[in-house]
């Protein structure tokens, strides 16, 4: 059974939450109006959130490629730290394991 994917306008979008946040419709109507679903699917309040979130002016608009993080010091210790705790990993792992060699040698 093949999903049916539909795509909105960012006019459709907004007016959709305006719906429901000014004009105070129920979320379950609103999407049964405007995406014709029967069941309540969570687009909308995803719409909702972008919306409250970004503003009307940057809601909705499409982002092409990741987010581009800021190096703040902050990361940059989070992303040593990371590296640093997997190095460790590693070492401990091949210690353990010529450990377990030597002992086996020994008898």
């Amino acid at each position: 059974m093949a999903r049916e994917y539909r795509s909105f306008s960012r006019e459709d979008k907004i007016k959709a939450v305006k719906l429901v946040l000014i004009d105070k419709k129920s979320q379950m109507e609103v999407e049964r109006l405007v995406i014709g679903k029967k069941k309540c699917t969570g687009t909308l309040n995803r719409w909702i959130r972008e919306y409250i979130q970004e503003g009307e002016d940057n809601c909705f608009k499409k982002k092409k490629g990741l987010k581009k993080v800021e190096l703040t010091e902050d990361n940059v210790r989070y992303e040593i730290l990371k590296k640093f705790n997997a190095f460790l990993k590693k070492e401990i792992h091949t210690n353990s394991n010529s450990s377990k060699c030597t002992k086996k040698s020994i008898r």
